[in-house]
């Protein structure tokens, strides 16, 4: 297992404002995995939305209620919830760039009154027990060093009977416990911890007191976003050259090279809620 090295908040801060920048010139506003239909057919920017919106109707919130979104990133998906379902969203990040600019975008959308973005730890939520009707999670859980603190904290802010939505990636494969030096390269890299696999996360929900609704495997639907990574990755080696460091990107795209990044990762969306009282 490579060593990560040792960080602190400030560099992660730029590390990941840094990448969010150029991912976004990529990816557009959603910057998450995508979601195609069997035909495969349509851009990057429609798939990503399409992703937000099977989030959203899992989600199941209505007008006047309230959502709390884990590593809000852009803003976007959180503003498309506040527009279609007519709810307030507190989005939180570790990242103060990231909170200006999402809480910018809410302005100019008019919906600050409803939407706003503010600096937190997921594993110490500032909120207090049950003050939230539902919380999702759209791949920020691979920056969380412990999922199951995570867990418990949303367990705690959830209001009875409250839903839990995660989109993430597991891990896949023949043998998903053992050390996979693709796995390892791409976290180590993105400066992500290893998912776990689909039964692994279920057990860190029952853990915290989450009772699983729902466990869709996405990962035909979502695969071709792993060669838009790849493609931009390409595309841009300059740039993620100088963010991840010159060797850390060179040994990324020689694993990319030499392994299926679709065989090891998989894609999910996990519904849960919390148990009512």
């Amino acid at each position: 297992m490579a060593q990560r090295p040792a960080r602190t908040e400030e560099s992660d801060d730029k590390f990941f404002d840094s990448l969010t920048g150029i991912l976004a010139e990529a990816y557009g506003s959603h910057l998450h995995f995508g979601y195609w239909d069997a035909s495969g057919d349509g851009s990057l920017a429609a798939a990503t939305s399409c992703m937000t919106d099977q989030v959203i109707k899992r989600t199941r919130v209505r007008a006047g209620q309230r959502v709390l979104d884990i590593g809000c990133g852009t803003g976007a998906p959180a503003l498309r919830l506040a527009h279609v379902c007519g709810v307030e969203v507190v989005g939180v990040s570790v990242s103060a760039r990231e909170v200006d600019r999402a809480n910018e975008r809410s302005r100019r959308e008019g919906l600050a009154h409803r939407v706003r973005f503010e600096s937190a730890d997921a594993m110490a939520l500032p909120y207090a027990d049950g003050s939230f009707d539902a919380v999702w999670a759209i791949e920020s859980m691979s920056h969380m060093p412990d999922r199951g603190r995570v867990f418990c904290e949303i367990g705690r802010v959830l209001a009875p009977d409250g839903r839990l939505v995660i989109a993430d990636g597991y891990h896949r494969g023949a043998d998903p416990e053992a050390s996979s030096a693709l796995m390892d390269t791409m976290c180590t890299a993105f400066r992500m911890h290893s998912p776990p696999t689909l039964t692994g996360y279920e057990d860190l929900l029952t853990a915290a007191g989450l009772r699983t609704l729902e466990t869709l495997d996405l990962s035909d639907h979502a695969w071709r976003s792993i060669g838009y990574l790849t493609e931009t990755l390409r595309a841009r080696s300059p740039e993620f050259a100088h963010v991840l460091g010159e060797a850390a990107f060179t040994h990324l795209m020689e694993c990319l090279k030499e392994a299926d990044a679709a065989e090891i990762f998989g894609y999910v969306l996990l519904t849960a809620e919390r148990k009512g009282l």
